[in-house]
């Protein structure tokens, strides 16, 4: 299963999401869809995609992990997550504490991501703030000098720095 792009959807009244037509195909007939609510990450989101995803997910980061911290990674990977089924219009129930801790409210649209092999379910409130934020942080690194300047890469002298202070 491939996934890439994004679209936007809406919980409805009844908490339910439906998989944006684009990406239905890629999950319709699949008897083993998860819904997981990963642990310890800045900013709240779901991820759907199939059990066998979430079990690889969760067997490579055991294997890896110090005997000590085995069982507090199955709590976060396997702990968090429920299966879920498609009805035939697409749609799927969120259970109300996944709507809690991601943000989400009934009737609010909803920002999915898709992202290879899993699908990233946003408050597209929440994506459109994380999305502004990566801008404006973008737009601070990424000074690109007025190519009429005649300084050396763009710097300003300091008076023009005082003129612009201003």
């Amino acid at each position: 299963m491939r996934l890439r792009g994004n679209a936007e959807g809406t919980l409805d009244a009844k908490g339910r999401a439906a998989v944006p037509t684009k990406f239905r195909p890629m999950f319709e007939g699949q008897q083993d869809l998860v819904l997981w609510e990963p642990q310890g990450l800045a900013q709240p989101f779901l991820m759907l995609s199939t059990g066998e995803y979430f079990d690889g997910i969760a067997e490579r980061e055991y294997a890896q992990a110090d005997k000590h911290d085995r069982q507090e990674i199955l709590h976060d990977i396997l702990g968090h997550m429920d299966e879920i089924e498609l009805d035939s219009a697409g749609r799927f129930v969120i259970p109300d504490k996944y709507c809690a801790k991601a943000g989400f409210r009934r009737g609010e649209k909803l920002f999915f991501l898709a992202n290879r092999a899993y699908m990233e379910i946003w408050s597209l409130e929440i994506w459109r703030q994380r999305e502004a934020a990566r801008q404006q942080a973008r737009s601070l690194l990424d000074y690109t000098p007025d190519p009429g300047r005649t300084q050396e890469a763009g710097c300003r002298t300091q008076e023009e720095t005082q003129e612009a202070d201003a």
